[in-house]
């Protein structure tokens, strides 16, 4: 679907642009942002497959895809999505990454998902899942203190470097 420009005082949340994709191949082939994505390792997809999966974003009709922008530097930090959408049953499922690891500690995260959050209430949406790889502390802190729950942990639930990993699910009733 197509997302609409969100504006906090620190962060501007902004559909995905063209312009993005250079920053996603940096991220791709940073091992430390990769650790706990769902990439299976550290090759930077080319240009022509990242656009083409920026016009998949576009046509999701069950998706909503935004750029994280550090709005005082006009900083492309992270990106966020609202995927997996089911308006019947009023759910979704939440991803993030902060790729830009300077900006890592300054509650980008927890910004960017409240934002969210309030989006996802607007749209009639109740209930909101995130699903993280076991291990990333990070993720379940930002989304403790947002008051998610812990649903549980879903054994050998993705393959990552040819080994099965587990993965945690947490969810808030909004």
């Amino acid at each position: 679907m197509f997302s609409k420009t969100i504006i906090s005082e620190r962060l501007i949340l902004r559909p995905y642009e063209v312009g993005d994709i250079s920053s996603w191949q940096r991220w791709d082939i940073d091992s430390v942002v990769q650790a706990f994505l769902p990439e299976p390792k550290n090759e930077p997809m080319s240009a022509q497959a990242e656009i083409e999966y920026l016009k998949e974003c576009e046509q999701e009709l069950n998706g909503y895809y935004w750029s994280i922008i550090w709005k005082e530097a006009s900083v492309l930090v992270g990106t966020i999505t609202l995927t997996e959408i089911n308006i019947h049953h009023g759910v979704g499922e939440l991803g993030i990454v902060i790729g830009e690891k300077e900006y890592w500690g300054r509650d980008i995260a927890q910004e960017a998902i409240r934002m969210i959050l309030e989006f996802a209430s607007g749209i009639k949406l109740r209930r909101i899942m995130a699903e993280f790889e076991e291990g990333n502390i990070g993720m379940e802190k930002v989304l403790i203190k947002l008051g998610f729950q812990k649903e549980g942990v879903s054994p050998f639930s993705r393959i990552k470097n040819n080994q099965p990993i587990n993965t945690v699910r947490y969810f808030i009733l909004i």
